[in-house]
């Protein structure tokens, strides 16, 4: 019977997937704030509809930010959401 190596179990990937984890969590802690923002200011005649929507939105990104650090724990990787790290690496377009 021959062993297969686990992918996670080498430095390399390892870091890569910690990588792409890291940036998924800056781009959902980000999604989180601007939606909220938007939620905040949003005015016009579907105010109601989008306003809720919004809402939803925010819960989501709430969600999979925790969902990303977990799995970034659980490879050993720290998890990085701080307000200044979210703000230096989003890809997220500012309202």
């Amino acid at each position: 019977m021959v062993a297969v190596k686990s992918p996670l179990t080498d430095d390399e990937a390892r870091k890569t997937t910690g990588q792409v984890l890291q940036a998924a969590l800056v781009d959902m802690v980000d999604l989180a704030l601007v939606a909220k923002q938007a939620h905040w200011n949003l005015t016009g005649r579907n105010f109601k509809v989008v306003h809720e929507h919004l809402d939803e939105v925010v819960d989501l990104a709430r969600t999979y930010q925790d969902e990303f650090a977990e799995r970034a724990v659980a490879i050993g990787i720290n998890p990085d959401g701080r307000a200044r790290t979210v703000a230096d690496r989003t890809k997220l377009p500012q309202l």
